[in-house]
């Protein structure tokens, strides 16, 4: 597997990436799948998937070769969810006791909302059930892409830290299109979307490497999209009402956990090395 096929690596990581990211601004800019029924953008995961399907027959490989692996893979994934449950569950009460200590009388819903920069006041029509399938789509399409068929392939020539940079600064920058559609629609300033959109980026990047260590201490992609998996939907599940409105604090939220989880996995990542070379 990943022999001859991949004599520069590199380049085959754009080419799939900038195909994925056109498709991505295609849906976002035109077909625009979260403002309909569907409420969410599912056509671009859909596509990457099947690139990485594509991608695997071509390279004579597996979906277990790139991480999605049998072993332990249960038991990675309840790590995975308590993982997310943890230091998401530290934030929400925090924000909690700070609504409440300044009178806005939070209250806790549960009900299916899209998450949006400008404005977290809409709830969506669709159902937990749909958000849920939804989000198995999505962590399948980038885990599989970023931390696994990217990561795989770029190891073949580069080093672990320059592989996990790469495929993290890719993956921060998937998300500018956002900001970049809010620009567009007239709800962002160019300052704003450049603030947006950088924020944006170093979150990203440094969520793809909390991702990346993930996987290399285990082997697996199984706890990382897990984790991956229970933030998304839970941004989209669990909102906090108040009198200062519906997730008035919800970007604070989801800032603080992922920097404490961030925090939490950089810990074990250096224990792990510790080990391995002193193993």
């Amino acid at each position: 597997m990943f022999t001859e096929r991949t004599k520069n690596p590199l380049s085959l990581c754009l080419l799939l990436y900038f195909t994925c990211f056109a498709v991505r601004m295609w849906e976002f800019l035109a077909l625009r799948t979260d403002q309909s029924a569907l409420s969410e953008n599912i056509v671009h995961k859909i596509f990457g998937i099947v690139i990485i399907f594509v991608c695997l027959k071509y390279l004579h490989a597996r979906w277990r070769d790139i991480g999605f692996t049998r072993k332990n893979w249960l038991k990675n994934i309840g790590l995975g969810l308590a993982l997310g449950l943890c230091f998401y569950t530290v934030t929400l009460l925090i924000e909690l006791g700070f609504l409440y200590f300044s009178g806005a009388k939070p209250n806790i819903l549960m009900k299916a909302g899209g998450f949006s920069l400008a404005s977290t006041e809409q709830f969506v029509g669709v159902g937990i059930g749909s958000i849920i399938i939804f989000n198995v789509f999505n962590v399948w399409m980038e885990e599989g892409l970023f931390r696994g068929l990217f990561e795989k392939l770029l190891r073949q020539k580069y080093k672990f830290a320059a592989t996990i940079f790469i495929s993290a600064l890719l993956f921060g920058l998937w998300h500018v299109a956002m900001p970049i559609r809010s620009l567009l629609d007239g709800e962002f300033s160019l300052v704003q979307t450049a603030i947006f959109s950088i924020g944006y980026v170093l979150f990203a990047f440094m969520f793809g490497l909390k991702m990346s260590w993930l996987y290399k201490m285990t082997g697996s992609l199984w706890l990382g999209a897990a984790d991956h998996f229970f933030n998304n939907a839970i941004i989209n599940i669990v909102h906090v009402v108040s009198n200062q409105g519906n997730d008035s604090l919800q970007i604070a939220r989801i800032f603080l956990a992922q920097t404490l989880s961030f925090i939490f996995v950089w810990i074990l990542w250096r224990r792990f090395n510790k080990k391995s070379i002193s193993g």
